[in-house]
């Protein structure tokens, strides 16, 4: 009998064992991208609402949640050229649940236009890919007396201190200091924290001129109020013909942007796989692609380690910008 119980408690400790050991590698079997996403997605944006980045970020989201079937909350972070969203983002935990959305002018322009920015965008976000490029518009209100690039300079030089311009990002100030360095207008910048604001007083005549993207132009020229004098890219815009770029009366005036995404530093290599299967499907998507038509942005066609490679560049290459500007540092 002794025998026999000790042969059973043998037994049943070897099919515990063997249900321990089943439960552990259950266990490592469920990664982190096997049963990711099991929660709402927060895609940080920021800038205030109504700019080309919101506006992509909300048409990815809604592109997101229907092959994820979980909720994708944009939360719009303004303040600080970028920067305060951009930091919180670097801060959250590195888990898939929290996304950014990056141009130029969180990952490169503001390096070179604050001292001090409390991230570094190789070291402390994991980038995930790129959703395209654009450019932007300049516009006046009609019965300005101003009908084109020209006349725009013509007037600043004439009027050194009743040109003004709003800026709510360091890509929409760029835009317009190096649009003053290579035409030698006289032009002063206010910055706002969002492009509505910005427009509010535009169209109460406290500013002269905007440099805006293409689709939030576009509306504003659809209410009849606004001119287009040009567009910031080196040649005139397919869909938008009509309208001659800068560089035509200006030449080697050119600057655009590019919209990215991004997650804090530290992803696991298959959530980070996941990211960046869903963003390149979204590049392939002819819905998602309609919209980024909308925006005027040039659909991305780098892959995350070339689009890594392009970040750096960038950061060099919006240094030197700033630099020719001749704007100093905050």
């Amino acid at each position: 009998m002794k025998h026999l119980r000790t042969s059973f408690f043998q037994w049943l400790c070897c099919v515990v064992g063997a249900l321990l050991a089943l439960t552990v590698l259950n266990a490592q079997a469920q990664t982190p991208a096997s049963t990711y996403p099991n929660k709402a997605i927060r895609l940080v944006v920021p800038f205030g609402p109504g700019g080309s980045g919101d506006i992509t970020a909300r048409a990815f989201a809604q592109y997101l949640e229907a092959q994820t079937k979980q909720p994708v909350v944009i939360d719009n972070r303004a303040g600080a050229n970028g920067i305060l969203g951009t930091e919180m983002v670097k801060n959250a935990p590195a888990d898939g649940y929290t996304m950014l959305l990056t141009t130029n002018t969180t990952l490169a322009a503001n390096l070179s236009l604050y001292k001090k920015v409390p991230y570094d965008p190789l070291k402390d976000l994991d980038h995930v890919g790129m959703f395209g490029t654009a450019a932007s518009v300049a516009l006046v209100l009609k019965g300005s007396g101003i009908n084109s690039v020209a006349d725009l300079v013509s007037y600043s030089k004439a009027n050194p201190d009743k040109v003004f311009y709003g800026h709510y990002n360091s890509a929409s100030q760029m835009t317009a200091e190096m649009f003053r360095v290579k035409t030698g207008a006289p032009m002063t910048g206010v910055p706002y924290k969002a492009i509505g604001s910005a427009l509010q007083d535009f169209y109460g005549k406290q500013l002269q001129v905007m440099f805006i993207e293409y689709l939030p132009a576009m509306a504003q020229i659809d209410n009849g109020k606004v001119l287009a004098l040009g567009v910031t890219a080196p040649t005139r815009f397919k869909a938008w013909p009509q309208v001659p770029a800068i560089a035509e009366t200006y030449p080697g005036y050119e600057l655009g942007f590019f919209l990215g995404l991004a997650a804090p530093a530290g992803m696991p290599p298959d959530v980070m796989k996941k990211m960046e299967g869903w963003l390149n499907a979204a590049l392939k998507d002819e819905g998602f692609l309609a919209r980024l038509n909308q925006l005027g942005l040039e659909p991305s066609k780098l892959s995350r380690t070339d689009y890594t490679k392009f970040v750096g560049s960038e950061i060099t290459r919006w240094a030197q910008v700033i630099k020719d500007a001749g704007v100093q540092p905050e």
